[in-house]
């Protein structure tokens, strides 16, 4: 098995499997998919992409919470 590599999410850096889809990351943060908005190295991720974008080495991830309301 490769060695990790260190992300970061939320401006916390995380240890995850290299090869691991932001997909995957919002699974395992437990986090519901239909309320986020992603963004990868201040580029915005639109959610069809999520399954194929592998996170790299120092990425550096914002998962946003969608809050709807007045």
């Amino acid at each position: 098995m490769a060695a990790k590599v260190t992300v970061f999410a939320n401006g916390k850096a995380r240890l995850v499997d290299p090869g691991k889809t932001v997909e995957e990351m919002i699974r395992d943060l437990k986090l519901t998919p239909s309320t986020l908005l992603v963004e990868r190295n201040g580029k915005a991720l639109f959610r069809q992409e999520w399954a194929a974008e592998k996170v790299e080495h120092g990425d550096r991830l914002e998962f946003v919470k969608v809050v709807a309301g007045g």
